[in-house]
């Protein structure tokens, strides 16, 4: 009998972590179908004390793109090339559709003096001033 209830609780506690890993997966940001942003419009960039804040503006090619952010992809000399990526619909309506992000990105703030954001289409230089 003991044998049985020990067996049942491990088969209990394998569902539950299988639950939760499943769970996990659909809720981590690498689960969808992440792709660059059609195009940037605008930026907007201010040091803070944590790191350098960014607001992109941009567009989508379709309805219901979510999740925008920015992904750091190279520092060299003073240049960070940031990506902006979103999280792209399986199924959605072909209009051109603003997209925009605001995200605080951990770079030396001693030595960050321009920062290039890129999207698919075009890319945009913002140069860091103090």
């Amino acid at each position: 009998m003991a044998t049985i209830r020990t067996g049942l609780a491990a088969l209990a506690s394998a569902i539950l972590l299988l639950s939760l890993a499943v769970y996990a997966q659909a809720k981590s940001p690498t689960a969808c179908d992440r792709q660059l942003v059609m195009q940037i419009d605008s930026a907007k960039v201010s040091v803070e004390p944590d790191g350098i804040s960014i607001d992109a503006f941009g567009v989508s090619e379709s309805l219901g793109w979510k999740s925008p952010t920015l992904v750091v992809s190279s520092t060299a000399n003073g240049v960070v090339n940031v990506d902006f990526f979103a999280c792209r619909p399986e199924v959605s309506a072909q209009k051109l559709t603003p997209i925009q992000v605001h995200q605080t990105l951990d770079v030396d703030l001693a030595t960050t003096r321009r920062i290039i954001i890129r999207t698919r289409d075009n890319s945009m230089t913002v140069e860091i001033t103090r």
